[in-house]
């Protein structure tokens, strides 16, 4: 698969998860959500709907840039929702683990962004950066009862994500340099396919035209200059085989078919002129 095919593909995941995240997150949070909560909600479920479906249709081909423009599209109700979470549980909890669907959203964006740095890094930033902002605009009073060891916790996660990002990334690399490998590998078998076939078709009348020439030369001296033509020509054509046969080691032989010492030995007993000539 190609990297629009990829982008497409990711694309398609991050929209299926906004919706069944953010449907999770309806009952999840019902009893603390207000009015501006649940909008983002339902907006959230629409928009991710309508991108997913538009994805899925089969009439409209998408283009890489256009599928990771969508990605992130429907990443940002996600992100406002994640913002208006963690505001409503400071005003219901005393206590509580905040920026929790950040750090699960920055990870899993690590996991399922397409092809490329940019827009891996841009999904992860949104939900770090916009984390980090939140806690510095918390009051004192509300920043005294969020669990220690915040905002270090979740720019931890964002780093971690940023490392699963980059190997995903080397990963992607090397799968291409593979592709790209195994292509070559392919092109070069079908033109060692060819050469077998030529080395095999030119086999058998070069061994006609050397039972004939030596026939000839035994038979009337006055062709003389003709044979010693064509042994010359007839020496190039063994060139030929000889130029062809380095590919026969290349092709990969089906279980089904012949061996390929099978072949070889074939070869080799047609490139030798040694059958007899019946005289006339």
């Amino acid at each position: 698969m190609d990297h629009a095919g990829e982008a497409h593909r990711a694309a398609v995941v991050s929209a299926l998860l906004g919706v069944v995240g953010t449907a999770l997150s309806v009952p999840g949070f019902w009893r603390i959500s207000g009015p501006a909560l649940r909008a983002v909600q339902a907006i959230g479920i629409l928009l991710s709907g309508a991108v997913l479906f538009w994805l899925r249709s089969r009439e409209l081909a998408f283009t890489r840039r256009q599928s990771e423009a969508l990605f992130l599209l429907v990443l940002l109700p996600t992100v406002v929702m994640t913002w208006l979470v963690d505001a409503a549980r400071a005003a219901h909890h005393q206590v509580w683990v905040p920026y929790e669907p950040n750090k699960l959203s920055a990870l899993t964006l690590a996991i399922i962004a397409p092809p490329g740095w940019s827009t891996g890094m841009v999904g992860i930033l949104l939900f770090v950066g916009t984390a980090v902002v939140h806690h510095f605009t918390w009051p004192d009073a509300v920043r005294t009862r969020i669990s220690a060891g915040e905002p270090f916790g979740i720019i931890a996660y964002g780093v971690f994500a940023l490392v699963v990002l980059g190997f995903k990334q080397r990963g992607n690399t090397l799968r291409a340099e593979l592709e790209h490998a195994r292509s070559e590998k392919v092109a070069f078998e079908r033109v060692a396919r060819v050469a077998i076939a030529l080395r095999d078709l030119a086999n058998t009348p070069v061994q006609t035209l050397e039972l004939v020439r030596q026939w000839l030369l035994n038979h009337d001296p006055r062709l003389r200059q003709q044979t010693e033509r064509m042994g010359r020509a007839l020496e190039r054509l063994h060139r030929l085989n000889d130029l062809l046969a380095p590919y026969q080691s290349s092709v990969v032989w089906d279980d089904d078919g012949p061996t390929q010492r099978e072949i070889v030995s074939a070869n080799e007993r047609a490139s030798a002129p040694s059958v007899q000539v019946r005289r006339n």
